[in-house]
């Protein structure tokens, strides 16, 4: 116990006063001389007695009250456990990424964290405040409740690395008493480093939710595309086991697309599939129905026509119109090109090239041929009858192709057929062994490919490898009849599909990309990502008939936007913010010396307000005077 006004102890010397007056009695008694004293003297012994007694309880109850009295003057303490704690310097990172849309006991998270925190807030200090999105310095418990009250949640939540460094910023560096009152659920990708070794105090408040069953929507891709349809898979993950099947609806603004049904059975992920006319969506949502998450239920998602495939054929005194009949508008813009005739610049802007009958590959072809290969350009291959082995397969050894090795002259039937290949998949309703099998006179045999389509002796008749496709026979009509095969459209056709380039169904927010877009503008206009409830200027460039668009520098919302340019839409994207937090688990901390784990929001604070505030003990010195002198008052008045 400590005293405020310590200096007043010394009047506790003035209680020899009243014990003086008590051990020395100044009365003097005058002497009275009866007749018979026998019964006086028995009536003074009795009164004496009892008036000594009640003299040395009103000496004690009086010293008692005067010390009390003077000693709560004094005014006594108990000092606090931890005084500065109130007066250290204090941020707090409140986690408002989307697994806080959990339920916990108090109902959603970040809600139920929001209100303990307007109730808990020291109404007479400042507080610095910040979440993976925001960040508030130095505002009265007034002004933060007003902006929390309108915090949302985080597309693209911070790993704990960088949260401490936003601490580090907001705290005062010259602050010796530094505390970091970290509110969350902590979630196992926030990354957590046990290994805290910083003069900061780090105060951790567990958010925990009371379940976590989680169902989210993945991802989505094109399966297969075929020329009037298009195969969409769409993928669902569960945090645990679930056993109920669940309904995914596709939606194009408010009109159902599909609602295919899934059952995960006993794995944690399922795929649901859906085929679509191929036309465009503008406005694609998928959704599905779930009690946990919200923020998984929906992605988003667009598909627009893409540009013709640019396929470049080149050849060398052979005909190749063959090509054009089966090449075709809308899906290709094919161009012919003989060898000594070839546009370099219209083969360098190729989606797909066909070499038809050449003799062997010149250095210049061939330097523009890997460079096209290492953009994923298919490339198709039909050798002639005198082809230069040697120089075909150092080109194709380039590109870790399949080779050629010596010529067979001698006719062959082509027979076998590889159903499950991409090139024929669909293209039969069954496995067809008895048809009018076409043939060669003379073809190379291909060493180390993959056959798509065989001879009779197994050998390959097309053969793919790294995504080149390579023909073992010249295709003219001297030397086969494949070109009046039924088989001739749907290989070659195949091949072009998988030229053209499928456009992204959707971004991924808080990531830097880059989006090149077949649009030419002018050079003071810009062009805007729209949206009903946005409208962004995104950091754009002018590349020929190209614009390149970067959302590094932008806070991009989910949802399905459109490109306008003046006035007018040019294109659709879409964004959906990281799955990363719909997986649920967690990965709460262990006390440790500068680490203390506390039960909740409340707990803390009124912990802080404990540990900083000093014990006043005067009112009860006051109080036990007051009851002394009440007793000495009541001895005087009843004990004779």
């Amino acid at each position: 116990m400590e005293f405020k006004q310590p200096e007043l102890l010394y009047a506790l010397f003035l209680l020899i006063i009243p014990l003086a007056v008590h051990l020395f009695q100044l009365r003097r008694f005058q002497k009275e001389d009866f007749t018979n004293v026998k019964f006086l003297k028995k009536v003074i012994r009795q009164t004496r007695k009892s008036s000594r007694l009640k003299k040395w309880l009103v000496l004690t109850t009086r010293m008692l009250m005067l010390a009390f009295l003077i000693l709560a003057f004094a005014q006594p303490y108990f000092p606090a456990e931890d005084p500065e704690a109130a007066s250290s310097e204090k941020v707090v990172f409140l986690d408002n990424s989307y697994s806080m849309q959990a339920v916990g006991q108090n109902g959603e998270l970040l809600a139920a964290a929001i209100q303990d925190l307007i109730k808990s807030l020291p109404e007479n200090e400042e507080i610095s405040l910040f979440t993976h999105n925001d960040e508030f310095r130095n505002l009265s418990a007034q002004e933060l409740t007003a902006e929390l009250q309108n915090l949302g949640f985080a597309e693209n939540p911070l790993d704990f690395n960088t949260l401490k460094l936003k601490a580090n910023q907001l705290l005062k560096a010259s602050a010796k008493d530094k505390d970091f009152i970290f509110i969350s659920d902590f979630q196992q990708n926030l990354n957590l480093d046990r290994s805290i070794d910083s003069p900061t105090n780090y105060h951790f408040i567990p958010l925990v939710p009371e379940n976590t069953q989680n169902i989210s929507i993945d991802s989505m891709f094109i399966s297969n595309r075929e020329a009037n349809e298009i195969n969409f898979q769409v993928l669902l993950n569960s945090s645990s086991a679930y056993s109920e099947s669940i309904s995914v609806s596709v939606y194009n603004g408010e009109d159902l697309l599909a609602k295919p049904a899934v059952s995960f059975q006993e794995n944690e992920s399922a795929q649901a599939g859906f085929k679509i006319n191929a036309e465009e969506i503008e406005d694609g949502m998928i959704k599905i129905e779930d009690a946990a998450l919200e923020y998984d239920n929906t992605l988003f998602f667009s598909f627009y026509k893409p540009n013709p495939a640019q396929v470049v054929v080149i050849t060398a005194n052979t005909d190749a119109t063959f090509l054009n009949r089966i090449l075709t508008p809308p899906e290709f813009n094919t161009e012919i090109f003989e060898i000594d005739q070839l546009d370099f610049n219209k083969l360098n802007t190729a989606d797909l090239v066909i070499l038809n009958e050449l003799e062997s590959v010149s250095a210049a072809l061939k330097t523009n041929l890997v460079n096209l290969h290492s953009k994923a350009v298919p490339l198709v291959i039909i050798p002639s009858g005198n082809s230069d082995l040697n120089s075909y397969n150092k080109f194709l050894t380039q590109l870790n192709a399949p080779l050629y090795s010596g010529l067979k002259n001698k006719e062959t039937l082509i027979t076998e057929l590889a159903f499950d290949h991409p090139l024929l998949a669909g293209v039969f309703n069954e496995k067809v062994e008895n048809f009018d099998y076409p043939k060669v006179q003379t073809y190379y045999e291909i060493q180390n490919g993959n056959n798509v389509i065989s001879f009779e002796n197994n050998s390959g008749f097309l053969a793919e490898g790294n995504g080149v496709f390579l023909f073992s026979a010249p295709l003219n009509n001297e030397n086969s009849n494949f070109r009046n095969s039924p088989l001739i459209v749907p290989v070659f056709y195949n091949v072009g599909l998988s030229a053209l380039k499928s456009p992204d169904l959707y971004y991924e927010t808080g990531k830097d990309i880059e989006i090149k877009i077949p649009l030419q503008t002018h050079q003071d206009e810009v062009v805007h990502l729209v949206s009903e409830t946005e409208d962004f200027i995104p950091q754009q460039r002018s590349l020929g008939d190209n614009v390149e668009i970067k959302t590094n520098s932008l806070k991009i919302p989910s949802g399905n936007y459109f490109l306008e340019y003046r006035g007018e839409k040019q294109t659709y994207l879409s964004f959906n913010s990281p799955r990363s937090e719909s997986e649920l688990e967690y990965n709460i901390p262990e006390e440790t010396e500068n680490i203390k784990i506390h039960q909740n929001i409340g707990a803390y604070f009124n912990e802080l307000k404990v540990a900083s505030q000093s014990h006043e003990l005067w009112k009860s010195f006051v109080i036990f005077a007051l009851l002394f002198l009440i007793v000495e008052m009541l001895l005087l008045r009843f004990l004779k």
